[in-house]
């Protein structure tokens, strides 16, 4: 399992150019070079407001949910397999902003949680940060939220259409299929249990990440934007999948929100009044053209090199996915990647007796507590 390396000076980098969608080659820059930009003459400047590189810590290898931030980064990109990470200009529209973007892969390059990441780091500007997460760590970490990037959490439970035709929700799947498999013990497994959705017999948690479906009568976590395009498109032939979003199962989480540490919230105040803004539209371009930045986002996966693999299928049904099933929207306001109040506060809570009940010290909190909208450019919508 690779792990990032914090001490990274040496790591040898491998070049990503836009312009060959996806070659690769060797460069003697590292990912985390802060050498600054220039920056541009017009258009958005963040030199003087922002550190010189912007890092960005996902949850995990690059993928189409993280579409909108690779799309700022600019053609210079360079990304390291020792690091798991990229480096560019930020660009907006094309144009240098004055700073340097790197986006940092997650999963089995990390050492430890999102979170835990950017309390031992000081160089991570934003990390990824689901609701629940931070409800969960506000005691020892704790975040705020200041862009939501996908208003409906992608992940669902998947079962096979065809053996389980009667089965539309989590629910009435529960009725025929024996095992639900999942990673460890989530939240939101929990929650199910406890409103009789799914009996705790039927929870397996060692799921491993496999097309299960394709060898055994069962149900497994997943998400939308990836495993019904796998299953329709597997060699040994295509299985049809029937699925519910948790979140309509009622685990209103926002999952994939770009979050600060709190003690940094005046620290970082004239950075997000400037690139929040340009998150935020960025998230919005990346779903009207997705082209550039799938690019990026496969060109650095085969850099990085793991079992990991996206092809150029994977992210355009996940961008596809997103948009076409309301994963990107506004929700209940007219402001792209707010996180709403009232949302906030009913999954506080739901999530904070589960949460409990696992055996967590879990504060009073509400909304205020872990998001803060203020830096959102409020005229900035999603038209669909």
């Amino acid at each position: 399992m690779i792990k990032r390396n914090k001490t990274i000076g040496s790591a040898i980098a491998f070049g990503i150019s836009i312009a060959l969608l996806g070659a690769c080659g060797s460069s003697d820059s590292t990912a985390t070079d802060t050498t600054a930009v220039v920056a541009p003459a017009t258009g958005v400047s963040l030199a003087d407001v922002c550190p010189a590189t912007i890092v960005v810590q996902t949850d995990w290898f690059p993928e189409s949910e993280h579409g909108g931030i690779y799309h700022l980064m600019g053609d210079d990109a360079v990304a390291s397999k020792d690091t798991g990470a990229v480096t560019g200009s930020l660009v907006v529209n094309g144009e240098p902003t004055g700073v340097k973007l790197e986006i940092r892969a997650g999963g089995p390059f990390l050492e430890s949680p999102v979170v835990t990441e950017m309390y031992q780091d000081n160089a991570i500007t934003f990390g990824y940060v689901g609701t629940d997460v931070a409800i969960t760590r506000y005691n020892d970490a704790p975040t705020l939220a200041v862009f939501n990037a996908l208003n409906i959490n992608p992940q669902v439970v998947l079962w096979d259409a065809t053996k389980h035709p009667e089965a539309k929700t989590i629910a009435e799947a529960a009725k025929t299929v024996k095992s639900f498999f999942v990673y460890g013990e989530p939240s939101w497994m929990q929650y199910f249990i406890a409103q009789g959705l799914i009996n705790k017999g039927q929870v397996d948690s060692n799921y491993k990440g496999n097309l299960l479906l394709a060898t055994d009568d069962a149900a497994h976590q997943g998400f939308v934007t990836s495993e019904p395009y796998k299953y329709a498109n597997l060699e040994t032939g295509s299985i049809t999948t029937g699925y519910q979003l948790i979140h309509e199962a009622g685990w209103n989480s926002y999952a994939q929100n770009f979050a600060i540490r709190k003690d940094r919230l005046e620290e970082l105040r004239p950075c997000l009044e400037k690139v929040v803004p340009v998150i935020q539209q960025a998230q919005i371009d990346y779903i009207a053209d997705p082209t550039r930045a799938n690019a990026l986002i496969i060109s650095t996966v085969k850099t990085y090199d793991s079992w990991w693999s996206q092809s150029e299928g994977d992210v355009a049904n996940g961008a596809a996915s997103q948009k076409d099933l309301g994963i990107i929207g506004n929700g209940d306001t007219e402001t792209f990647g707010d996180l709403e109040e009232a949302r906030v506060n009913d999954f506080i809570a739901k999530a904070t007796p589960i949460l409990r009940e696992q055996g967590l010290e879990i504060a009073d909190l509400t909304a205020s507590d872990i998001t803060n909208n203020e830096f959102l450019d409020a005229s900035i919508t999603y038209k669909g």
